[in-house]
Formats: structure tokens, sequence, C-alpha cells
């Protein structure tokens, strides 16, 4: 069976895996994986008090994946001597199979570099963990053991923390970012950012050929108070060729800024991290859990996963993982959400976390610690995953809002949003960008229609919001610019001032009273910014001028 996001040619195969993981619950009791959406790595039941985490996911040379999870909860040895294990697929995701059972390894990332295959994390979970690295050179089936400093032991002490974060080469040094947890106060209060690095042809294994940066705590004065801790940082080369730590930002909850990243700015040498926190917080949806973030040369641009909070304001930002999402941002800064991938409208017992990717020509392949039902009365709640589960999107570069999966109302109010062209930049939050034709559809949240589309306006590109849902647009003109606004004639608390009436140009949208949408213009400077003015349903929506031939 196969799901199909809306006419695109992306799908979510739901097959169930080869080889399913050695952990167990009641033998007796047969799992029913029939709903989950991917196909099923392992799975461990609720009852068994072990859960899924920190996937991992590598395309080997030979085309085969590896994917990892490690174990966690009540009855794990995650305090102890944290077990992880590693599969094996050569069908292309469709069925795996179990290769190793890794024991002293938790929150690992798995990458391939010069010849072998290496996980890097630590020995056990928090405040008990050394800072370690394993090497495998027979495809995943056999590891060392981090011992001592030539083994993969890289500090002496204990209590270091990281997810399942990616590496880079960059500059002849292949890079990692990692948190200890020294500063006290627990969970989030105690971590301190910081990034490794060592040159590409040592021996990763050998302690003295890393290099760390100075660990930055946190203030929780930032972020006018709220701010708790930042983790699982991603080590990225920012669009002027700096390495830089984009950082998971926790905030007191609930919390209007919970879509956070932190960036922290790391010297050329690898040895000085810096923070500037009147520059260093970023808007990224999602960015109060794990997302991992990888630049694309097709596109010149850096793509990422998250789990968006759409709704659920009144929960902490932190536990919402119920939806998946697609983003991409031009300059690391300004993020856009492409398309829901998968989604579940229950946020308690659903998520899909940790997502784990990799590009692969046209497709972006997943691993994701995924709590779902599974016929013996699912996960936990959303944090206690019950599986590991594959994803393929398909033609990821081309996905736009209108493939999602679903799109709750609450999308408009709870995401940024920004279109950037070089005669103008329009931003805010709710809306997203579409094309204005006949029966192309009018809003996100509603099956209407545009219809009656004078031709002047047909192939338009316009700001597509959610029927209902107050959105917030700006538009700075970069060049004196005419620009067009349309809305519904006789709505109510709407301010046309200073826009003047086309009234040949009108058309209308599908619904039972076949509303009809009245074009304005307005003439604006260079350097100006304006507000759209919202209504009480359909709101202004911005019809982007035409780019002529030279390109503006």
């Amino acid at each position: 069976m196969k799901y199909i996001l809306t006419a695109t040619a992306v799908i979510l195969s739901i097959k169930l895996a080869a080889a399913a993981s050695p952990i167990r619950g009641d033998d007796s009791a047969q799992p029913d994986h029939s709903r989950v959406p991917g196909v099923v790595i392992a799975h461990s039941p609720a009852e068994s008090g072990i859960y899924i985490g920190s996937p991992g996911i590598l395309i080997m040379p030979d085309g085969s994946y590896l994917a990892k999870h490690d174990e966690f909860g009540p009855r794990s040895t995650e305090r102890t001597s944290a077990i992880t294990h590693v599969y094996r697929s050569t069908d292309r995701g469709q069925s795996w199979e179990h290769m190793a059972r890794v024991d002293g390894l938790f929150w690992a990332n798995i990458f391939y570099h010069r010849g072998a295959v290496y996980m890097m994390g630590t020995s056990a979970g928090h405040n008990h963990g050394h800072c370690v690295i394993r090497r495998s050179t027979d495809g995943g089936r056999t590891w060392t053991r981090a011992k001592d400093e030539t083994s993969g032991l890289l500090f002496p002490d204990i209590s270091y923390h990281t997810a399942p974060m990616p590496v880079l080469v960059h500059a002849g040094r292949i890079w990692r970012t990692m948190e200890d947890e020294k500063s006290g106060g627990g969970w989030g209060h105690s971590f301190r950012a910081f990034m490794m690095s060592a040159p590409i042809d040592a021996d990763l294994l050998v302690a003295d050929n890393w290099t760390a940066t100075n660990a930055i705590p946190r203030d929780p004065a930032w972020l006018d108070g709220q701010f708790r801790g930042w983790l699982e940082g991603n080590v990225v080369v920012d669009p002027h060729g700096r390495v830089v730590n984009v950082l998971r930002v926790n905030v007191q909850a609930p919390s209007r800024i919970a879509g956070k990243a932190a960036i922290v700015s790391i010297s050329d040498d690898g040895r000085t991290a810096t923070f500037d926190p009147e520059t260093g917080f970023i808007d990224l949806p999602g960015g109060a859990k794990k997302f991992t973030i990888r630049f694309d040369p097709q596109t010149n641009a850096y793509w990422s996963l998250t789990n968006p909070v759409m709704g659920h304001t009144e929960r902490n930002a932190g536990s919402v993982r119920n939806t998946l999402a697609l983003l991409r941002s031009d300059d690391l800064i300004h993020w856009q959400i492409r398309c829901i991938l998968l989604h579940h409208p229950d946020v308690v017992h659903h998520g899909f976390q940790y997502p784990d990717w990799v590009f692969e020509g046209d497709d972006l392949i997943a691993a994701i610690r995924t709590a779902y039902d599974d016929g013996l009365g699912g996960a936990r709640n959303a944090h206690d995953a019950n599986h590991l589960t594959f994803h393929r999107f398909e033609n990821f570069r081309d996905l736009t809002i209108a493939d999602s999966v679903a799109a709750p109302d609450s999308i408009g109010p709870a995401l940024p949003a920004r279109i950037e062209r070089d005669d103008l930049l329009v931003e805010g939050r709710g809306f997203a960008e579409g094309t204005l034709t006949n029966d192309a559809v009018a809003f996100g949240n509603r099956n209407y229609v545009w219809q009656r589309v004078p031709e002047p306006l047909q192939g338009r590109s316009f700001t597509k919001t959610l029927g209902g849902v107050r959105a917030e647009i700006r538009v700075t003109a970069k060049r004196e610019l005419t620009l067009s606004m349309a809305t519904a004639s006789g709505q109510t608390g709407i301010n046309t001032s200073g826009w003047e009436a086309e009234p040949e140009l009108t058309f209308h949208y599908t619904d039972g009273g076949r509303t009809r949408m009245q074009v304005y213009r307005r003439r604006i400077a260079a350097g100006q910014t304006i507000e759209l003015p919202q209504g009480n349903w359909t709101g202004g929506i911005l019809l982007l001028p035409e780019i002529d031939a030279s390109g503006r």
C-alpha cells in the first residue's frame, strides 16, 4: 500500500521490515504495523519499558543503507552501558536486517569517512557518558571499543551530551558539535555548547587528533528571560564560508517564541566559539526539537526536517512532535516551511521526531523515531517512541505547501513566511507562495478554487493565506513599484485607505456565496515598507508584480 501526497510523485511506502529489532515485549502479542507511516525497521512495545531513540542513516559506497538507533527508558541500560543497534538494507530501504548490537554507545550519529564507518556519541546517558567514537571496517558488522585515548575515548571525564548530529568535512578538517553537562541545574540548564574537529587524514580514534572549542553556557536572561538552554547543534558552513553551530533552543513553556534556533560562530582554527545574543537567535519552525540541517549544492540552499508547532500553544513546544515538515533556507537565517510531510492530529501519543536524513539524487531518505499505533496499545507517549521507521520523500525539491498531507487551520499564525526577489521582500506569518489561475486552490485550509481570473492576472504569484486565520504580510520595495492587492468586497474590519480600486479587475472563489475579490493598487517608493490590511475572513492577499524579461 502507498500514500501519495496530492498530485506529486511523493510516495511513502508502508511495509513491514523483513527483520525486526531484537527488542521484545510479550512474545504472545503480535504487533500490527499496517497503519505506521514508512517502513518499520525496528519496534519495541511500550510495555517493554525500552524505547527507541537516536535514529541515524547512511548510504554506503556500494549503495546499501545502514540505519541505527539506541535504547532508552526505565528498563534500558542507558545510564550504565548504553546499547545501539545497527541495521542494513540492500533494496533501497524496503527491507532491513539486524547487523550489530554495539554496547557502550548512546546518542551517536553514523557516517562514512575514508574507507570506514564511524559512530560518534557518548558511552551512556545524561551525566554519565564519556565522549566516544567507534569504527567499523567491515560495513557495520563489528565495531571497535573505546577503551582509552588511542581507541576512541576522546575525553577522560564524563557528562557529555549530543544527538545523531551530522559531521561536516570542510577546510581540511572533519567537524562535529557536542555539548557537555557541566553548568548544573538539570536538563537544559546544564548544557554548554562546543565544537570538535580533526584533520581529515588523522586517526579519528586518537584523542590528541581532536581540537575542541571553549564550551559556552546558557544565559538565563536571553530571550527576555525565557531561555532554558541549547543543545543538539548542527555544524554548517554559512553563506560566507564560515563554520557555525546551529542549535536547538529550549524556552520556558508555553511560549510565543518556541520556534527559535541559535547560531554560534566558530573560529577558522576550530579553537574558539562565540555567540552574540543580539543577532544569534533566529526564527526556525520546530527549533525547540532536534533537527538536522544539510546544504544542497543543486539548489544552493539549506534544507531541514523539523517538528513545527501547529496549534497546541498551551503545551511545552518541545513536546509537540506530531508533525514533520520540510524546511528550506537560502541564507541559514530565514526559513520557510515547504511541505508538511507527516502529521497525526493526536499530539499526546504520536510523534515523528529526531529525523536523520540524507540526499539521494532527487529524493530525501530519512530514519525517524516514530511513536505510533502498533496494535499493542501504541506508544507510551509521543516522546517514548516505539518504532524506528524509514521514509523516502521523492522529488523533495519540487514540494510546496499544496502537497502537504495536512494543513491544520493553526498553520497560519504559527509559521513565519518569507518571499524575496530582486524587486521586493515579503515577510510575515500565515502565507505561502501560490499561483493565481482558474481552478487553483485559493486558501491553504479550504478546497475553494479561484474562478474568472482576469487575463492580466493569470499566472501571477500571490500570497496564499488561510481563510479565517489572520495573516501578517509586510512588503518592502527594493525599487519603486506598483503593488496589487486583492480582498473580498464588503468584508468588515479591513481598511483599504491608500489603495485605489481597479473596478475592471475582479474574480471570485467557490464558496457558497461565490465571494467576489476586488483588486486594488498602490505605488510605493524604494525602501518603503507597508503592511497589507487584513479583514474578518479573506484578508488582503498580495499579487506579486510580474517579472519582465530582464528579470526585474
